[in-house]
């Protein structure tokens, strides 16, 4: 909320409104709504933050907040690929194997992206719907793996948490640990 008044303060005082006539405005052009508790947490807070932002004459935090979906997607691919990785066997930190992983998902997947995957200047330059759909395929494989390495009748979470660490454990299943502070990555 901090970040929303500054933008909003910084813009109306651009602009020469008084900051309550000018944020409720905006709300209602963009959003439909005139109130900061109505927006969702995501797609209308990006596009009004966005157009605080511009309206300022911060070009980069405007750029910066019209490309959050992909960012956000982009990180939950990268949580999941590392995952995969992890039950694959391969060191979390192993860029190499992830690098070349990612570039036979997204070379199979024939979805279009912005750069040779195998290269170090690759980052999933792609929109948000393609990189939804390599996170969709990257998450299945980890349930078939979990599946795969988890007893039958055993209480493993299947589902998807980016905090989420995987570790094969001796006689078979996994070792599942959580590090909130890759929330942050």
């Amino acid at each position: 909320m901090a970040a929303y008044w500054r933008a909003a303060s910084a813009a109306a005082r651009e602009i020469g409104e008084p900051v309550d006539a000018y944020r409720k405005r905006i709300m209602k052009e963009l959003c439909g709504v005139d109130s900061v508790k109505k927006l969702n947490r995501t797609t209308d807070y990006d596009a009004v933050m966005r157009r605080f932002a511009a309206d300022a004459g911060d070009y980069a935090a405007a750029a910066r907040y019209a490309v959050s979906d992909s960012r956000r997607m982009a990180f939950l691919v990268r949580a999941c690929a590392r995952q995969v990785l992890q039950l694959n066997g391969c060191h979390a930190g192993d860029a190499g194997a992830a690098r070349n992983y990612l570039a036979g998902v997204v070379g199979r997947s024939r979805l279009l992206c912005g750069g040779d995957p195998r290269s170090l200047s690759f980052w999933l330059d792609m929109d948000p719907c393609g990189l939804r759909a390599v996170f969709c395929m990257l998450d299945v494989h980890r349930r078939r793996l979990l599946r795969r390495i988890c007893p039958t009748g055993s209480d493993a979470f299947f589902g998807f948490d980016p905090a989420a660490t995987y570790a094969p454990k001796d006689g078979g299943g996994v070792v599942i640990t959580y590090d909130r502070r890759r929330d942050m990555e």
